[in-house]
């Protein structure tokens, strides 16, 4: 079994800013975030609180690109410490480019990690990450790995024990101006990466008992978040919860619900959250047929039976409306042109049954059908 690791140290219950001051005095450091974030009442009394940094990037874009994470790490100047603000996308492009610079920014054996698996050498020392997560799914900032995409959309994977973030900073205030496309896709990404925590060849005790728990309460609190979106105290539950899901797929990486899912983002546009949940409820019934004691742990989180667990998906996919989300991105026909493409060998593999091309089609398929029918 692999063993669990976590060398990061969790901060929640005070002001981001607050949390961090005594971290980057007497230091250099840098902000890394998106265009947005500026522009934001939150943001601006998180930097009343901390002395100035030596520089703020804030143009990183939502899926980096391998180039612009090229061109982030070119950036980041003698800064000793790294501070991430934002989602996914940016502590991933974060990771990436403290990668980078570690390496000398020799862009050769980069390269080769990304684009062939190749390990990165044992000794780099990246410098500290902070990350203030703004979006409740990801799990990025309790993982030592990112994603980062090729300019031919082309998904690639950067990791190293030492991308893990040196500190993370859970302030549910960064979450509560998500709008609620992104809380319910982030939030089904936190459900996904649960779920196929529990259907994977790499499970432990430790990740079924993290991914029972973020099951149990992001069931409940998603919908609660929607009708109720400037409660606090609800965006700090499915933050933490969203934190624990990562911690469970940090455990076991994601299986084939993410296999599937890259090329309707890489291709499509689809949100990362949507791509990797709209299949679940079928995943959960494929892999049933076969194991259902893998998936009793969801069972226990729903307090249903294990063959009632697709019919509990489906209703909450229903509930959030992902039929009419996915809706705008994609028609059902997509599925046939995309061939093999839905299999990504590293995250399939993972799955508790086998499963190829063809029938990866019939449950995208599937599960579309299935959801369109009642948008």
């Amino acid at each position: 079994m692999r063993p669990f690791q976590l060398p990061t140290t969790l901060i929640q219950g005070q002001p981001a800013g607050e949390a961090i001051t005594t971290l980057v005095s007497n230091t250099s450091w840098v902000l890394i975030t998106s265009a947005g974030w500026p522009k934001r009442a939150v943001y601006s009394e998180f930097m009343r609180a901390l002395p100035p940094p030596t520089k703020v990037i804030s143009d990183v874009s939502e899926n980096p690109k391998v180039s612009e994470v090229c061109a982030l790490s070119d950036k980041l100047g003698d800064a000793e410490i790294v501070v991430a603000i934002g989602g996914g996308s940016v502590i991933d492009a974060v990771k990436g480019a403290v990668a980078l610079d570690a390496l000398g920014g020799d862009r050769g054996p980069f390269m080769e990690h990304l684009t062939q698996g190749k390990d990165l050498p044992s000794t780099i020392t990246p410098r500290p990450i902070i990350a203030i997560p703004t979006t409740s799914g990801t799990g990025s900032e309790v993982t030592p790995w990112g994603t980062v995409w090729g300019d031919e959309k082309v998904k690639y994977s950067v990791k190293h024990p030492t991308l893990f973030p040196w500190v993370s900073v859970l302030d549910p205030a960064f979450c509560q101006t998500m709008p609620d496309p992104l809380t319910i896709s982030s939030g089904l990404d936190a459900v996904s990466h649960a779920m196929e925590a529990v259907w994977n060849t790499n499970a432990t005790p430790i990740s079924d008992a993290y991914a029972e728990h973020a099951i149990r309460r992001l069931f409940a609190d998603l919908p609660d978040a929607i009708a109720n979106p400037q409660s606090i105290n609800l965006r700090r539950d499915i933050q933490v919860s969203s934190m624990i899901a990562g911690l469970a797929m940090g455990i076991t990486q994601t299986a084939a619900c993410h296999s599937i899912s890259y090329p309707f983002t890489s291709l499509f546009g689809v949100p990362h959250g949507l791509a990797c949940s709209f299949t679940l409820h079928e995943i959960a019934k494929f892999n049933g047929e076969t194991a259902p004691d893998r998936l009793r742990p969801i069972a226990r989180a729903l307090d249903c039976d294990v063959n009632e667990i697709p019919a509990r998906i489906f209703a909450l996919l229903n509930q959030l409306n992902v039929g009419s989300l996915m809706r705008e991105y994609v028609e059902i026909d997509v599925v046939d042109g995309l061939g093999d493409d839905l299999i990504t060998r590293a995250r399939a593999a993972n799955n508790i049954r086998d499963i190829d091309g063809a029938i990866a089609r019939e449950i995208a398929r599937a599960s579309l059908s299935s959801l369109y029918a009642l948008s």
